[in-house]
């Protein structure tokens, strides 16, 4: 094969466990990613060198099943917005109660 063939080959591929429509992704540009579902909600946490989820948070509830519509994420934030609200996740630690 040609060189200028290999500059769009797939290199990674993930599944979707639910096989829901994704809806949009988000790198935080290092290693990890974040999709949004059409499947209640649902925001998962993939890091590129693996191949199964890491993590994953349902922010609609049972009731209003909305898709994630948008996202932004990074290392110590994710905002998503669903259909009727906005989402916001803070992975940094918390800081250790002081008595």
């Amino acid at each position: 094969s040609s060189p200028m063939m290999e500059i769009g080959k797939c290199v990674m591929e993930w599944e979707e466990p639910h096989d829901s429509a994704l809806y949009c992704i988000q790198t935080d540009g290092n290693h990890m990613i974040a999709s949004g579902s059409s499947y209640y909600g649902v925001v998962r946490i993939w890091d590129k060198r693996q191949t199964k989820c890491l993590q994953f948070f349902q922010l609609s509830s049972d009731s209003v099943s909305s898709p994630i519509y948008c996202l932004r994420f990074s290392s110590s934030h994710l905002y998503a917005a669903v259909a009727t609200a906005l989402h916001s996740l803070d992975f940094r630690q918390q800081p250790a109660h002081i008595r």
